[in-house]
């Protein structure tokens, strides 16, 4: 019998030998199993946790603490490759009229190295906002290499963290819509707060963050970026913050994924928020808007457009569109489409 084993031991051996050189390959494939990945960020139970309860202080059983406020300052990053200048969008120019509408802030800050003056959107918010000039030019990452020089995304990440640790306040990005303010939030006993992304919590979204001057926590973020692979789109915006409040829990708050990033970037949940409603629909979400403040759900306070995979969407808003069609982002917005500044 020995014999006739050795052939079906040589292929099992030289089975293996292959799957073990396609190892990448294969680790590859299943990560482009996109149903996967999304159907554990959709999915979600509803429940948060005992610490991001603890971190809204609803109840008022939040630890004492002597420490500041953090301030009410809202701070938006509009940046453009050398020599051109930002042309605001009208989706863009919501979220900042969102933002001045609804959060009662002491100043909002638009930190730009070049906008078009003439936009006739900014020229409508321009008494309202701050404008910063920022030479991204002048600003080395931790290897010496000018910012500028990289994707406008990583940029924004990088000067986000700078700005809140130098002023503190609000970070958004413009495609975040403000829903009610963050009045509960700004006394947290933790110097940072951030939003869960995805029901399965495996990440903290850099989209909105909230905190302190000096922040310890976004000190050890910031010295990460030794590190920064622009290869790994996510790895420092999302998964590194949430290694980092894992590894340093007192440190930083995360809020339940209902807070700022509910719904998702998941297929169905972009079409949740932008295909055509029944009067039915419509009538369920005015009935929960008046329940919960002009929210969705009641612990939430923005909705994060996920504007790469709403951009199609995104691109088509116009006053008209949002003031006649009703899609649950048209409704949640309308009042502020609607309002004069």
């Amino acid at each position: 019998m020995l014999p006739l084993r050795l052939p079906g031991l040589l292929l099992i051996t030289l089975l293996i030998l292959f799957l073990y050189s396609q190892r990448t390959s294969l680790v590859t494939r299943i990560n482009q199993l996109e149903w996967q990945v999304e159907r554990r960020v959709v999915e979600w139970d509803w429940k948060d946790t005992p610490e991001e309860k603890l971190c809204r202080a609803a109840d008022h059983t939040t630890p004492k603490h002597s420490k500041n406020a953090i301030p009410n300052i809202v701070h938006f990053i509009l940046l453009a490759r050398e020599g051109a200048e930002v042309d605001l969008s009208y989706a863009q120019y919501l979220a900042i009229k969102a933002a001045i509408l609804r959060m009662d802030a002491s100043q909002v800050k638009i930190h730009t190295n070049g906008i078009d003056a003439t936009n006739k959107w900014l020229r409508d918010v321009a008494s309202k906002v701050v404008l910063e000039t920022v030479d991204t030019t002048g600003i080395l990452d931790h290897h010496g290499i000018p910012i500028a020089n990289m994707d406008l995304p990583h940029q924004t990440d990088i000067l986000r963290i700078a700005i809140l640790l130098r002023e503190g306040g609000i970070y958004m990005d413009t495609d975040v819509y403000v829903l009610k303010p963050f009045t509960d939030v700004l006394d947290s006993y933790r110097d940072t707060l951030m939003g869960h992304e995805g029901g399965n919590r495996y990440g903290l979204c850099n989209a909105v963050i909230v905190s302190r001057a000096g922040s310890e926590f976004l000190v050890k973020w910031q010295k990460t970026y030794t590190t920064f692979d622009p290869k790994k789109w996510n790895e420092h915006s999302v998964l590194m913050p949430k290694k980092l409040q894992v590894k340093y829990p007192e440190l930083l708050c995360p809020l339940s994924p209902s807070v700022f990033f509910w719904p998702t970037w998941g297929k169905d949940h972009i079409r949740y928020m932008h295909e055509p409603m029944s009067p039915a629909d419509v009538n369920s979400l005015l009935h929960n808007m008046t329940a919960f403040g002009g929210a969705m759900y009641e612990n939430q306070l923005t909705i994060h457009a996920w504007s790469t995979s709403s951009k199609e969407h995104l691109q088509q808003l116009s006053p008209e569109f949002v003031m006649g069609t009703d899609t649950r982002f048209n409704i949640l917005l309308r009042e502020v489409a609607n309002a004069t500044l």
